[in-house]
């Protein structure tokens, strides 16, 4: 069976981020954004391109705060780990 491919409007991703729609458009503007469809003119956004933009922009936290919470370290490994499998697209624009 056909994976079925999940897309998110402007409004979707908005909500997702806890951010202004307005917010969203000027991320997609600067460049700064994740990759988008524009297809009839209306905006979409795939959802495996958010969570690979997602993914890129993971920060790990301040090495004071490991050493407080060894625990955490093993999770923050763990997702450093998995960002090894995410492609660069610095500086790729998707508008169709």
């Amino acid at each position: 069976m056909k994976e079925v491919v999940k897309h998110l409007t402007q409004r979707d991703l908005a909500e997702r981020w806890q951010k202004s729609e307005s917010t969203i458009e000027r991320y997609r503007c600067d460049g700064t954004g994740p990759l988008y469809l524009k297809i009839g003119g209306k905006v979409l956004y795939r959802l495996s391109d958010i969570e690979n933009f997602e993914g890129r922009h993971i920060h790990a936290p301040p090495l004071k705060l490991i050493e407080q919470e060894p625990q955490k370290l093993k999770t923050l490994a763990e997702a450093l780990k998995d960002l090894e499998s995410v492609p660069t697209l610095r500086g790729r624009r998707n508008s169709v």
